[in-house]
């Protein structure tokens, strides 16, 4: 029985043993772990300090230069500071009214170009009209005309000095060169209605029938011709 008691007491005694150890080591392990926690959280507050701190430092200069442009504000500017604000016042108006006259004059310069290029569209239609009337006209010359009018039929030594025809200045006698009149004969065949036909050809050039021209150049031609002998 003794015995019994003996072995109960040992087996006891290395429970509380072991039990005191294993509380030991627990109780370490979980010290361990609040302390690395502590440790963890410390730094963070440390680091949540050091900012808070750098942060402050920023405030501070920032309430500092904000102090300053408040005291710059409240001082009232010299004489010399307030010229300059005026004339540079005065610049800013100036530049102002230059950029709005050139802005109206660009306006109106766009409405001038729009109505030249609306002009330049009517002139060129009635430029095409007047060729296709001129071509026209000049084949009803052609054809009209019992002396062929072609300007390469012609040589220089066979032509006439239209200007000599009465009536006829050296523009006139340039465009009826043109159209292929270059010799005396050719201007006292003319008909009535060749004479017509070219003043419509001519146009402005022309403000009445030239119906002298045959009598002028039919005399130019009979003197340009050699008489017949006997």
């Amino acid at each position: 029985m003794e015995y019994l008691a003996i072995q109960m007491s040992v087996l006891l005694g290395g429970a509380i043993v072991v039990g005191g150890l294993v509380g030991w080591w627990v109780a370490r392990f979980i010290y361990h772990q609040a302390a690395t926690a502590c440790r963890i959280e410390l730094a963070g507050l440390r680091r949540n300090y050091e900012d808070s701190a750098r942060e402050n430092v920023n405030v501070r200069n920032t309430i500092r230069q904000l102090e300053g442009v408040l005291r710059k504000i409240g001082t009232p500017p010299s004489d010399t500071e307030y010229g300059q604000f005026l004339q540079v016042r005065k610049t800013l108006e100036k530049t102002r009214l230059q950029y709005q006259s050139l802005l109206d004059k660009c306006h109106q310069q766009q409405q001038v170009l729009g109505n030249l290029t609306a002009e330049l569209q009517g002139n060129k239609q009635e430029l095409a009209a007047l060729q296709a009337a001129l071509s026209q006209q000049q084949g009803v010359i052609t054809t009209s005309s019992s002396v062929p009018l072609r300007e390469d039929t012609f040589s220089a030594a066979n032509r006439d000095d239209l200007t000599r025809i009465q009536g006829i200045n050296p523009r006139v006698a340039s465009k009826l060169q043109a159209l292929g009149i270059v010799t005396y004969r050719q201007v006292a065949e003319f008909t009535s209605d060749d004479l017509y036909s070219i003043q419509r050809v001519l146009g402005a050039e022309l403000s009445s029938v030239p119906e002298g021209w045959v009598q002028s150049a039919h005399s130019l031609f009979q003197q340009q011709s050699p008489p017949l002998q006997a």
